[in-house]
């Protein structure tokens, strides 16, 4: 990633009103649809205390949209910003990787254009997450309370069931790798910070 080229990107989208309201409408679009009809069934079948751990990709798409508005309102929040970080390079990650190893289980002729929808979009939220990385000042605690929470979710997800559609028989490789996932994106969330500060130290 040529962090040059980043900062070019970047300083165009935050500058540009128009942009930044497309963005947030998009990612807000994107959560409201992930909300309230991929995960609606899955809400009213899990017990309230872990409705949290439900809606993976939709909570990070409403904490972009929410990153872009604190930008647009210049009101701007680092953890906010780290935590959305890591959740979409994880969430966009771990949603194209599945649907792609998996696809014979997702794409189906009746059903082909939900995933591909959902493989594009979450792409989309994968690369977006860069564009934040600059407007980071990094804490430490803002990684421990991260890989708490990622770590939280992903116990939740495995053994209380809050997991999204997946394979069955696939779970225990899929805990594995979302754990994995957790602790990788935290760790490479951190260095594309350090990265993009030395660079211009």
């Amino acid at each position: 990633m040529n962090f040059f080229n980043l900062d070019f990107l970047s300083k165009k989208i935050f500058s540009s009103k128009p942009i930044l309201i497309f963005l947030i409408l998009a990612n807000f679009l994107g959560a409201v649809y992930g909300f309230i009809i991929y995960y609606g069934q899955q809400f009213m079948q899990t017990p309230l205390h872990l409705w949290l751990f439900v809606p993976d990709c939709p909570l990070f798409s409403f904490l972009m949209a929410l990153s872009f508005f604190l930008i647009l309102i210049k009101k701007e929040s680092s953890f906010v910003f780290f935590f959305t970080l890591v959740g979409s390079l994880k969430y966009g990650f771990w949603v194209v990787f599945v649907l792609l190893f998996y696809n014979s289980f997702y794409f189906t002729p009746k059903f082909f254009v939900v995933p591909l929808f959902l493989l594009i979009s979450h792409a989309f939220l994968f690369f977006e997450s860069f564009l934040l990385i600059k407007k980071i000042r990094f804490k430490l605690f803002y990684l421990i309370l991260v890989l708490v929470f990622f770590l939280a979710n992903d116990f939740s997800d495995y053994f209380f069931n809050t997991h999204p559609p997946v394979p069955l028989n696939e779970l225990n490789f899929l805990f594995y790798f979302t754990v994995g996932s957790s602790l990788f994106f935290a760790g490479l969330a951190l260095f594309l910070y350090r990265n993009a500060v030395n660079r211009t130290a």
